[in-house]
């Protein structure tokens, strides 16, 4: 595998020098901007996007909050986990928002890193913490964090989820234009 695109916000090699099957599946923390990211990415390529969590929102006919509330977190991450295997590898769909929590689980990690490239969008904490402020809504986790979110236990589970995000293929700090033309082309150009 060669190196190419190495610059201050990636820290690996980049998609278009690993053999990427089909899809771009974009991590990071709540707020981190993925699904930004990816609608940002769909309207530059013209290629499609899901958001894992809209996607499982359409089928259950509810909101995540009410899928956590129904059926616990436990039962919504195997819900998650079913719908990325129904996802996986479907040319269909090359750029794939993903929940917050999806590399929690080391099989989703394997399927996704088996069908395409891991993008670990990771701004830092301020950011997120700035962006869950303005807009707190729909996000079931903040929810357990108190009412308003305690920043101490928010800034807890970051870091808990840190690990999980570092197995992804590239991390990128910022989602400037430039960053978000360059992955454009490298779509567009078939990875």
């Amino acid at each position: 595998m060669g190196m190419c695109w190495r610059g201050s916000w990636m820290t690996n090699p980049c998609f278009a020098c690993k053999s990427m099957a089909n899809q771009l599946f974009l991590v990071g923390y709540m707020g981190a901007g993925k699904t930004t990211a990816a609608n940002a990415l769909s309207l530059r390529t013209g290629l499609p996007m899901i958001d894992l969590d809209e996607e499982l929102e359409r089928r259950a006919g509810c909101s995540i909050a009410a899928l956590f509330d129904q059926d616990g977190e436990t039962a919504f991450r195997t819900k998650e986990s079913d719908l990325l295997l129904q996802i996986a590898g479907n040319a269909a769909l090359p750029i794939v928002a993903c929940g917050g929590g999806i590399m929690g689980n080391s099989t989703n990690v394997r399927t996704m890193q088996t069908h395409g490239h891991v993008v670990w969008i990771d701004p830092p904490f301020e950011v997120i913490l700035e962006r869950l402020r303005a807009n707190p809504g729909g996000r079931p986790l903040l929810a357990t964090m108190g009412d308003p979110f305690d920043e101490e236990v928010l800034r807890a589970h970051f870091a808990e989820r840190q690990s999980g995000y570092a197995k992804s293929d590239e991390r990128i700090r910022d989602l400037s234009e430039e960053v978000l033309a360059a992955l454009a082309d490298r779509i567009s150009r078939g990875g």
